[in-house]
């Protein structure tokens, strides 16, 4: 598959409130072949009741296809939110995602959730691989937490996600990440910054040009996600598809 042909799009910034039906043909319309589903807590979530029968198939018939998938938050002994999950990781998998980004409530219970959840989707014969992410606010919020819980759970299936911006945030560049932790890395979110704000596309500090160079050199197969978070959300629209003829120019 063509390189460009593995960057998605996520409903962020200013179009996180707004609905799958409206989003990912739009998302389709400006060129983007992949979108990153979260199951709970955006517009563009999708709707159990409807099945994944519903999305399997508009995405189809936007020539879409899902690059990964946001499972729920689960609880140290809340046996419902961890269901919940699964339910959702059931629901992924018949979509044919290949990557769920796993989520727990706390860091000191993270290990041992995840491993539960590897056991259960083992049993259930699911395919996709886990990644963990660092994000402002959630349970792992640096890089020593990343490595901590790959340390703590060596299994093929779990992996990093590469959080592009997060890590330059905290002044982690992205060649660093690389170093640490390939080929543990399972995705790659995307966003240019300028320190710890997102802004459009070539407007930040981000090197695209060596990202993409780097990972051709490593081998990496995997999907791009593009987010945006900016200051003018009202924009943001605009800016996921400036995005993709950016990334496109350098690609």
């Amino acid at each position: 598959m063509d390189l460009i042909e593995r960057i998605a799009a996520s409903a962020t910034g200013g179009d996180n409130s707004k609905k799958f039906e409206e989003v990912l043909p739009a998302y389709s319309a400006m060129g983007y072949k992949k979108f990153e589903l979260y199951a709970e807590g955006r517009g563009a979530s999708p709707d159990y009741s409807k099945g994944s029968a519903y999305y399997a198939s508009f995405a189809k018939d936007h020539g879409m296809k899902y690059s990964s998938f946001h499972l729920p938050v689960i609880e140290e002994g809340s046996a419902e939110s961890f269901e919940n999950a699964l339910k959702w990781a059931a629901f992924a998998e018949e979509l044919s995602i290949p990557v769920c980004v796993f989520n727990a409530k706390e860091k000191k219970h993270y290990a041992k959730l995840i491993l539960s959840m590897l056991e259960d989707i083992e049993k259930r014969k699911l395919n996709f691989n886990l990644v963990v992410q660092i994000h402002e606010g959630r349970a792992l919020e640096s890089f020593e937490d990343i490595k901590e819980i790959l340390d703590q759970v060596k299994h093929e299936r779990v992996m990093a996600l590469h959080e592009l911006g997060s890590f330059h945030a905290l002044g982690v560049s992205a060649q660093q990440v690389i170093d640490a932790f390939w080929p543990k890395i399972g995705l790659f979110h995307l966003k240019d910054m300028i320190g710890s704000q997102s802004v459009p596309f070539s407007k930040g500090e981000v090197d695209f040009t060596s990202l993409f160079k780097e990972v051709n050199r490593i081998g990496y197969k995997g999907d791009f996600v593009v987010e945006l978070s900016p200051v003018d959300m009202e924009n943001t629209h605009r800016y996921i598809g400036e995005a993709l003829t950016y990334l496109k120019k350098i690609v």
